[in-house]
């Protein structure tokens, strides 16, 4: 890994995340290089589809593979199929995991099945109890405003907000589980942001700064 402190991506979707991720592998690696980044971490919606794609590509150039996906959370059961909800709950909450090691990573594709085989409906979900029991070797990042963390700040719940970020925390352990901060432009990211930062000085949950890329420049905003 990298010895320095410089930005990577730990929240990237490439074009296997179906109709959402425009970036494909080559011209991405061809652009970490310029931007001379030594790492980089795939985290497609709800699916590893890329996975092996990704690591052979990104070692064959020099740049270490970071292998993850973004899951879509439940805080009910997986098996449940009833679409009655709480007044200001969502179905399912994202939330971006990351291999550490060898462990984490069949941690993840083991999850990303079960998604599938038990947990679809409108979208193929894991619930905690899953998350809980797979949780080895992983590292949980708070994903943007669809996060449970982020969902809740922004209905100004902060107790609701602090007890997810607890849980999590607990989840994936000490110095396993971050806040992501982000800045796309858009008002919702600044209106959380200070409840961001008391939630970090509250929980003694760490930040890590992230773009959720899902193509590779802006140029290719209309395109997208």
């Amino acid at each position: 890994m990298p010895k320095t402190k410089d930005f990577v991506h730990l929240h990237l979707h490439t074009d296997y995340s179906l109709l959402k991720g425009a970036i494909q592998l080559k011209p991405l690696v061809k652009q970490l290089a310029e931007l001379e980044m030594g790492a980089c971490a795939i985290t497609d919606y709800a699916n590893m589809y890329g996975a092996i794609s990704f690591y052979t590509v990104m070692k064959q150039n020099g740049i270490h593979p970071i292998l993850g996906y973004e899951a879509m959370v439940t805080f009910g059961s997986r098996h449940d199929r009833d679409p009655s909800l709480k007044a200001g709950e969502r179905p399912y909450y994202h939330l971006v995991l990351l291999a550490k090691d060898f462990e984490g990573y069949k941690n993840l594709t083991y999850m990303a099945s079960k998604a599938y085989t038990e947990g679809l409906h409108h979208r193929p979900r894991i619930d905690v109890e899953l998350l809980a029991e797979n949780s080895t070797g992983l590292i949980g990042l708070s994903s943007g405003l669809k996060g449970a963390v982020g969902h809740y700040l922004l209905q100004n719940d902060t107790e609701t907000a602090l007890k997810n970020t607890l849980m999590f925390r607990d989840i994936f352990g000490e110095d396993n589980f971050f806040l992501e901060i982000q800045e796309h432009g858009v008002p919702d990211e600044q209106t959380i942001r200070s409840g961001l930062v008391e939630l970090s000085r509250s929980s003694g949950v760490p930040f890590v700064a992230t773009n959720d890329a899902h193509y590779l420049s802006q140029s290719d905003s209309k395109a997208h």
